[in-house]
């Protein structure tokens, strides 16, 4: 029997940073679902680690939230959203309703 996730993945591909501290750089933001990130960076990091993660959208807006590290496979990363603000929230739903909404109206 298979691990299944709680929430859908949408595949972004979207450019990315990560800070942690005064430690900041570049990101390629693979996937995103409710609770969580897959990344790819150059910036190391171990399990366990909080990081503020930056993703770019369209029309010069962005999505910030803390994030913790939970695996490792460098360069790629998985991370558990830990903090969001109400307003983030509501673009990362936006997000997930657009990729519903499209994988739809292809089918």
């Amino acid at each position: 029997m298979g691990f299944k996730r709680k929430h859908l993945r949408v595949e972004v591909g979207r450019a990315g940073r990560l800070q942690r501290g005064a430690l900041s750089a570049p990101c390629k933001v693979l996937n995103i679902s409710e609770s969580g990130v897959r990344l790819e960076s150059r910036l190391f990091v171990k399990s366990g680690d909080a990081l503020q993660l930056l993703l770019e959208l369209e029309q010069g807006k962005a999505l910030t939230c803390e994030v913790e590290v939970v695996h490792v496979r460098s360069p790629k990363l998985g991370a558990r959203i830990t903090s969001i603000s109400a307003e983030n929230r509501e673009r990362l739903t936006h997000i997930l309703d657009d990729h519903v909404q499209s994988s739809f109206s292809r089918g």
